[in-house]
């Protein structure tokens, strides 16, 4: 129904034609072309027309609406992230956006640093012809990562004249605003033989506030108790509590005078007034398509793209103490103990309570707001170019080739502001000098350059002192890193969090398709051919925080490449067709041998049958077995130090640490480990001093032994398409996925235990004794160590009918209902049952498993206006497991959504239309910031509900 007066692109063939009455088109899953509703494996296509009719500007607000697709990474679920704010991923059954592969016309793109997920931010939504969504096993037709599916993005390579859409998206409150503007010219040169397409997109995302929703602008159910003015305890560093009820905490008054603490919720930080509930992406992008046809024989095509991406994050400023995890450190680096009460800057009456309780410093936790902001800046720069010929290798077309070259890369810089923690206690640290001024105590951080620092109350902290504390003013040297490796910090430098990721992918590919000979039906077609690839990913990281010396958490560099020579084939062969009794009957495999420099060979492969026993009915199904490789942060991630708090199952001390007296007899099992039975003979009993349980540690990072994952898949289902009911068509199919050997870590204390009670070298080879029995170090590497499970069932129903004149109806349903969605740590260990529970922010779950997702799409339009109505029922789930006494159930939820379109005129080249999202403005689920389905600053489910609220646009489009 959408008008196309300058497109010269012939529209696909409609799902709801009978299968006999479409031509052959290209569609994801195979190599070999067939209907969409001929292919053995479900595919959803979603189109150009239902992409406008979301008024989406970026197109993973679409795929996040289809049943398939699970909990994504994008703008409403990255503001806390390290790096990558603003991205967005695709997530095909809760698998995971690394066992998602997306290609663009069928060919692989560049992923995210350190994995193959891949940022749809980069697509040209304009440019889009049409999406295929593809779920279940691939990997034996596009390669690893294809495990959950494929996500392919068709583009427009044949476009006549110039079409400019301008669109603007407000919320009914007036912020959340969004300007997209897109410009697509299209011409055909020598007699057709050519045809260049261009297209230029700018899309501005102005985010939202956490502040401007009622539902997240406060912290709750308690603000945190990290306030702006800081706060002040009185007690020996073994009883501080910061809080009301001891008396002995102090903060202060708007006006900063001294007062007692009477609590977070009256004197605490509220974080959510700083932080986004989605944060502001602004995107530009030009692509460019060519192609010339020198002969039938001789075709060239080209594909150029470049992004550019601007994001941002808004936290509240940092949380620093004297102590716990980021803490002030002396300016040696050594643990700092606290405000001495001789500090000059110490009020009195903090003084006189100090001394009244015998201690001679001053525990402290304030917030930084007149320091620095930790808040990151991100731009990310994406290049893609495809050079390719093809063409006819026969007379007859039967025999046809493909060879193409690729090269992408990214850019991503993310940086924000930080200070120098040992400058944080040296500024602190206070006297009056000979001058009469306040002076730094310490004369190595005097030398250095030390600015005295007053954190008593708010804004106090001078601009000088708040430079010095940005700035590193120590000698110039070298730091050892943990786990290998160092770092060179300059006296003078600047500190800044400061991060700076490179990724490259080259690939070359050749196929050829034909036809073989026939049996009793259409010739049997054949797919075969070979591909290298190449992919190199470095993710550097500032020396201060590679060396734990900034306010934010140390994290190490990751560095890594492989390739990969493939050979793939793929058969489709017509037994037998257009019998009585047996309309059509044809059988199909594919096989794919790939040769990686990391893990050696792995096979994927497929077999599958389609039976119509008449052209109304097609029944399908299709095993597969689908592999992922390891990705470069997998195998090749530094392995950095942590220290831990575990408990051996054999201290007699309790894990509590002490004087070594027992306080209970050696539990069974313990003597039979020689070192335990070592140190009972010598000491008589065996027990952790409280220096032994602090300084256990382990590394965490990647593995370079890691092996494949590999899944097993199964669909199977049947295509209605009654010829009876014209334009009917309906699709029952049925999926399960088993991933095998999935990478992920064991738990520290996991291993410990299990170790413990089995013996099994998957856990014993993560925990490291001493000759005296004595836990010295727990690994947490990564590992092929377990294994997911999901099962459902797809129904689609798509329907068209003429209502009067020129008017028509189109209906699409699609409906999802899940049967399983389960994971397993590792091998015998406890099922993770997750159907019906809601996403969580940070305990492990897949995404949010619905046992009912329905999508509606109905559209009643003639030749001049067009009226769409979508509907989208999410079914209930609860935020943990529903037999838990303290779980909260989720209702079901509704979104409606409308949107208008007029064509103007007789040559329609003018369409203005206007639509609303959330019609009636539904809220999302409430829970506080200490549930762990809430994200933070968001107080609900972030990645799963909308958060905008009814959010209205308009737009136009013009052709000429």
């Amino acid at each position: 129904m959408q008008a196309h007066a300058q497109d010269t692109t012939q529209p696909a063939p409609s799902a709801t034609q009978p299968a006999d009455e479409t031509a052959d088109v290209v569609v994801t899953g195979s190599r070999i072309a067939r209907p969409e509703l001929q292919a053995s494996v479900p595919i959803q296509s979603v189109s150009l027309e239902r992409i406008q009719q979301t008024g989406a500007a970026n197109i993973q607000d679409v795929l996040a609406t289809l049943p398939q697709v699970g909990q994504n990474f994008s703008r409403t679920s990255s503001n806390f992230s390290t790096t990558g704010n603003g991205q967005a991923t695709v997530n095909l059954r809760n698998l995971g956006s690394s066992r998602t592969l997306v290609l663009i016309d069928g060919r692989r793109t560049v992923g995210i640093a350190g994995t193959s997920a891949a940022d749809i931010n980069n697509i040209p939504t304009d440019l889009v012809e049409r999406v295929d969504v593809v779920t279940g096993g691939a990997s034996a037709v596009y390669g690893s990562e294809a495990v959950a599916g494929v996500v392919n993005f068709v583009l427009k390579d044949k476009f006549e004249g110039l079409s400019v859409r301008g669109q603007n998206t407000i919320s009914d409150k007036g912020d959340a605003g969004r300007q997209y503007v897109s410009v697509t010219g299209g011409k055909s040169f020598s007699d057709g033989r050519g045809h260049v397409v261009a297209n230029f997109s700018y899309d501005d995302d102005h985010g939202l506030r956490s502040r401007d929703r009622s539902f997240s602008a406060n912290d709750f159910p308690a603000r945190s108790s990290y306030a702006a003015q800081g706060l002040f305890d009185v007690s020996n560093a073994d009883q501080t509590q910061f809080s009301a009820a001891s008396g002995r905490t102090y903060t202060f008054t708007p006006q900063n005078a001294v007062k007692r603490y009477q609590g977070a919720n009256i004197d605490g930080y509220n974080r959510d007034h700083d932080r986004y509930l989605s944060v502001p992406v602004e995107r530009y992008m030009g692509t460019l398509l060519a192609n010339y046809d020198f002969s039938d024989a001789f075709k060239v095509y080209f594909q150029g793209q470049y992004a550019r991406t601007n994001s941002s994050s808004s936290l509240e400023p940092s949380a620093i103490a004297n102590s716990g995890p980021g803490a002030a450190l002396n300016f040696d680096g050594s643990a700092y103990a606290g405000i001495p009460i001789t500090s000059p800057y110490v009020p009195d009456a903090i003084r006189q309570a100090a001394i009244a309780n015998g201690v001679d410093v001053i525990q402290f936790r304030r917030r930084s707001n007149d320091i620095f902001s930790r808040s990151n800046n991100n731009n990310r720069d994406y290049w893609r170019g495809v050079l390719g010929v093809k063409g006819d290798i026969t007379s007859d077309s039967k025999w046809k080739y493909d060879l193409y070259y690729e090269h992408s890369q990214t850019r991503d810089h993310t940086y924000s502001q930080s200070i120098y923690m040992p400058n944080y206690g040296a500024a602190l640290s206070n006297e009056i000098g000979p001058n009469g001024q306040v002076q730094c105590s310490d004369p190595a951080a005097r030398a250095a350059g030390c600015v005295p620092m007053n954190i008593f109350g708010y804004n106090t902290v001078s601009a000088a002192a708040s430079k010095f504390l940005q700035t590193y003013t120590g000698p110039t040297r070298t730091i050892a890193l943990e786990g290998g490796g160092s770092v060179n910090v300059v006296n003078g430098q600047n500190v800044l969090y400061d991060y700076l990721a490179n990724v490259k992918q080259d690939v070359i590919s050749g196929s050829v398709t034909g036809e073989l000979f026939s049996l009793w039906g259409k010739p049997i077609s054949i797919a075969f051919g070979g591909e290298y690839r190449h992919e190199k990913s470095s993710e550097v990281f500032d020396p201060f925080t590679q060396a734990g010396l900034s306010a934010g958490n140390q994290l190490s560099n990751t560095k890594g490449k492989f390739n990969v020579k493939e050979a793939f084939v793929e058969i489709d062969a017509p037994i037998v067709e257009d019998r009585p009794g047996l309309y059509y009957l044809g059988l199909e495999g594919a096989a794919r041998y790939a040769d990686y420099s990391t893990i050696g060979g792995i096979w994927s492969f497929k077999g599958g049958a389609t039976y119509a026993p008449v052209p109304d009915v097609r029944f399908r199904a299709v095993y597969a077995r689908a592999t992922r490789a390891p990705n470069i942060s997998e195998l090749f991630s530094a392995q950095s130090q942590t220290f831990l708090a575990v408990t051996d199952p054999c201290d007699q001390g309790g894990g509590n640490g002490g004087d070594g007296t027992p306080t209970g007899p050696l539990p069974a099992g313990c003597a039979a480990i020689p070192g335990i039975a070592k140190t009972v003979a010598n000491r008589g009993s065996f027990t952790y001093t409280t220096s032994q349980l602090q300084t256990i540690d382990g590394l965490v990072g990647g593995n370079p032994n890691l092996k494949a994952e590999t899944a097993d898949t199964i669909t199977a289902g049947v295509v209605f398409t009654p010829r009876a009911i014209r334009n009917l068509s309906l699709t029952v199919d049925y999926y399960h996925i088993k991933v095998k050997n999935a990478i992920g870590i064991i738990g520290q204390q996991t291993s410990i235990d299990e170790c413990f009670t089995g013996g099994n070298p998957l856990f014993c080879n993560n925990v490291v004794r001493d000759a005296n029995g004595f836990i010295t170090r727990v690994n947490a590497i990564n590992l092929n160590t377990g294994s997911y499970l999901v099962s459902g069932l797809d129904i689609q129903g798509r329907y068209s009918v003429p209502i009067t004149g020129e008017w028509k109806l189109d209906m699409d349903v699609m409906y999802n209902h899940r049967f399983k969605q389960e994971q397993t740590p590792f091998p015998g260990g406890p099922v993770q049952d997750e159907l019906g529970q809601a996403d969580c922010y940070n305990c492990g779950r897949l995404g949010s498993g619905f046992k009912d997702h329905v999508v509606g799409n109905f559209t009643l339009g003639s030749s001049n206006f067009q009226f769409n109505y979508r509907v989208e029922y999410l079914g209930p789930l609860w935020d943990n497991l529903p037999a838990d006494s303290d779980s909260t159930r989720i209702p079901a939820y509704w979104y409606h959504n409308i949107q208008g379109k007029f064509l103007v005129g007789d040559t329609r080249k003018m369409e203005l239309y206007v639509g609303v999202n959330n019609l009636f403005d539904k809220k999302p689920p409430f829970f506080g910031d200490t549930s762990p389905v809430s994200w933070p600053g968001t107080n609900t489910v972030a990645n799963t509900y909308d958060l905008y609220g009814r959010m209205i646009y308009a737009g136009a489009t013009f052709k000429f």
